[in-house]
């Protein structure tokens, strides 16, 4: 199992590549995740050992199987936070809080069945054994231009409560209307215009609107 600040950092990179990302250095992963820079530094060695990245001058890259790691643990995150906020009621702040927390001890099988339960888009697409397996998380980042999308889960690094100022909750409908060339997106929220960094659009996770 991996470490909680391990798997923080794996899905860090992850979000961060989503939003076009290749490579990102220590200084600023530390502190996007609010740790310091000498914690990352001694994690380091023992992931790119393990074959998840690769780091050199322009920083630190994940590998194939660091990318997989990422997207596993992102589905972690939505799942739970699908849970708490659909089945228990919870508002989307708590219910992004405590799937952070519980995000690093609940296992794959179990996030497995929970996604069954809830269906639609938690628990993704089939395997070949049949059983619904998860679909790759989608950020605003990688949203195509005008199409008609829904929030799904906002990411606990982004500012919720400024989010939910602004109507971009879950269930909220969104489509992107323009690239802000190196910087983020544009993206039409109830008739109204809003432009969000690449960062904080990563961190906004949609799907299709039905």
């Amino acid at each position: 199992m991996q470490s909680p600040l391990r798997e923080d950092l794996l899905e860090e990179l992850y979000r961060l590549r989503c939003s076009g990302r290749d490579h990102t250095r220590i200084p600023e992963l530390a502190l996007l995740l609010g740790r310091p820079a000498d914690d990352l530094d001694e994690i380091v060695p023992g992931l790119e050992r393990d074959g998840y990245i690769v780091s050199g001058g322009d920083g630190i890259v994940l590998t194939p199987g660091g990318l997989e790691e990422g997207a596993r643990i992102m589905r972690k995150h939505r799942v739970l936070e699908r849970f708490f906020s659909d089945v228990l009621g919870m508002s989307p702040e708590t219910a992004s809080a405590e799937a952070c927390t519980l995000e690093h001890n609940v296992s794959d099988a179990a996030i497995t069945r929970l996604g069954r339960l809830l269906g639609g888009s938690a628990a993704g697409g089939s395997s070949e054994s049949g059983e619904r397996e998860a679909s790759p998380s989608l950020t605003l980042m990688e949203s195509a231009l005008d199409a008609e999308m829904v929030v799904s889960c906002i990411r606990c690094q982004a500012p919720v409560t400024r989010l939910h100022d602004l109507g971009i909750i879950r269930g909220e409908s969104i489509r992107v209307v323009r690239r802000i060339e190196g910087n983020g997106v544009v993206v039409k929220v109830k008739d109204c215009d809003i432009a969000l960094s690449r960062e904080i659009a990563a961190s906004i996770i949609v799907e299709n609107a039905e």
